[in-house]
């Protein structure tokens, strides 16, 4: 069966690649990079990032971690999955993303390339990336995938359009990779994965909820209802990131209770955690787009750096 799987796959992109280059030559334009990094800006490579970071921190760091083949495996397996989840979440927004000003030139809604590619690929990385956390790493971790891969597209996506609440239930499904790594390295789930989960959960709330408010009329066009919609004046939009900063701070804090971080993590949780919530301050002091953009940024360094000196403090000095 595995090796079927592969074959079909293997097929597949040859046919998506194929149509590619024959819509290339009756244009008359080279497909050589411009097609290829039209399909790897389908999958969210920066996003995908994020995603690969946190299911290495969740695989490092239970007690006894290992690190051996089964890394690569996992990271592999989630690196298809989430590719195919990105490239079929821009399949479902494509009319919308047309409508937005800041996503109007990727590759479907621009034209470069046809809805049906973007959906094929998309379900062909999706079905491999499963297929192979199943086959490879364990049956726990696939299903894991299986739960991110579904409230993405399925649920996450589709109440974008419906209610505000789906900011709150989209950083479930972000918060779940790290649960794969430690499911990777565990074969099962225990209380002590929380932290990992929580952490993830709130720093992904005032991280977009920053972004919602920076492209509120943008979200407007594209039909998508954020908090931000019906907050023009930003006092909502300031009041939850400053709760969930806090929850932020806390969830940081809790490494060290279930003994996952030392002294040395305590302080930057405690400094970093600290920086943030004064961004979020300045913001609800000043609510302009410089001020949330400066929350966004201050929180695509916060995860990083605090996950960075967590595997560091946990492989090296506990």
């Amino acid at each position: 069966m595995y090796h079927f799987d592969l074959a079909l796959g293997t097929w597949m992109i040859e046919e998506i690649l194929l149509n590619s280059r024959e819509r290339a030559l009756r244009f008359g334009e080279s497909i050589s990079f411009s097609v290829l990094g039209d399909y790897i800006e389908l999958t969210k490579p920066r996003l995908l990032f994020i995603v690969l970071m946190s299911t290495l921190i969740g695989y490092l760091l239970p007690e006894g971690s290992i690190i051996n083949f089964t890394l690569f495996k996992l990271i592999f397996g989630t690196a298809l999955t989430g590719a195919g989840a990105h490239v079929l979440n821009q399949w479902q927004e494509r009319f919308h993303d047309a409508r937005m000003r800041r996503t109007k030139q990727r590759p479907l809604p621009s034209g470069r390339l046809e809805a049906e590619e973007a959906l094929v690929f998309g379900v062909i990385l999706s079905f491999l990336g499963i297929s192979y956390l199943w086959m490879t790493v364990n049956i726990i971790t696939a299903i894991l995938g299986v739960m991110t891969l579904g409230s993405y597209i399925l649920v996450y996506t589709p109440l974008k359009r419906v209610s505000w609440i789906n900011t709150w239930v989209g950083a479930v499904t972000g918060a779940l990779p790290p649960l794969m790594g430690w499911a990777a390295q565990q074969g099962q789930l225990d209380l002590t994965c929380l932290p990992i989960f929580l952490l993830l959960y709130f720093w992904q709330l005032p991280h977009f909820f920053a972004i919602a408010w920076m492209y509120r009329d943008d979200y407007r066009l594209g039909g998508f209802r954020m908090l931000s919609l019906d907050d023009q004046e930003g006092s909502r939009t300031a009041l939850q990131m400053l709760i969930n900063g806090l929850f932020l701070l806390i969830s940081s804090l809790s490494f060290y209770f279930v003994e996952q971080g030392g002294v040395f993590f305590i302080a930057v949780a405690i400094a970093s955690g600290i920086g943030f919530l004064s961004t979020i301050i300045r913001f609800m002091k000043e609510r302009s787009v410089e001020r949330a953009r400066m929350v966004f940024l201050v929180s695509i360094v916060y995860l990083p750096v605090l996950c960075t000196v967590l595997v560091i403090d946990r492989v090296f000095i506990i």
